[in-house]
């Protein structure tokens, strides 16, 4: 694991994985592809996607997702220093995790992980690193 979360968060990391938030890709996509009309376009989808009803905790590019043997974790990476680990958002015990499902998308693959309320965390990753969301899902037990 290149990033590790284990003293941080007080127990052993049993895998992670870096995530962006759902529609990201999408919006910068366009937002630098579209030249003058792109920032309006990037605007308009981050506002929808700040419509949708997932409680995922607010982050900007990206963030660390860590699963241990207790809880499920989501921590801020330091943009000054790839692979540096900032500070934790949200930690949620594993007895609270429901659900945890990968679609795979052409441009993007999306994680959902589901709770025992009702809420749920929405992220997306590149389809070229599918394979650590899918570790993550697995240690789950989903």
């Amino acid at each position: 694991m290149a990033i590790d979360t284990s003293q941080l968060l007080g127990a052993k990391q049993l895998t992670g994985a870096v995530v962006m938030p759902r529609g990201w890709a999408w919006t910068a996509g366009v937002s630098q592809r579209v030249g003058v009309v792109g920032p309006a376009i990037g605007y308009a989808a981050t506002k929808l996607s700040k419509e949708d009803t997932s409680q995922t905790p607010q982050f900007r590019r990206s963030a660390y997702l860590a699963v241990t043997d207790r809880e499920l974790a989501l921590l801020t990476l330091r943009p000054s220093a790839p692979g540096r680990l900032g500070e934790v958002l949200a930690r949620v015990p594993r007895s609270e995790v429901a659900s945890a499902k990968v679609s795979a998308g052409v441009l993007r693959t999306n994680l959902t992980i589901g709770f025992t309320d009702g809420g749920r965390w929405e992220f997306e990753v590149s389809p070229l690193i599918r394979h650590t969301v899918v570790r993550v899902v697995r240690a789950l037990g989903h």
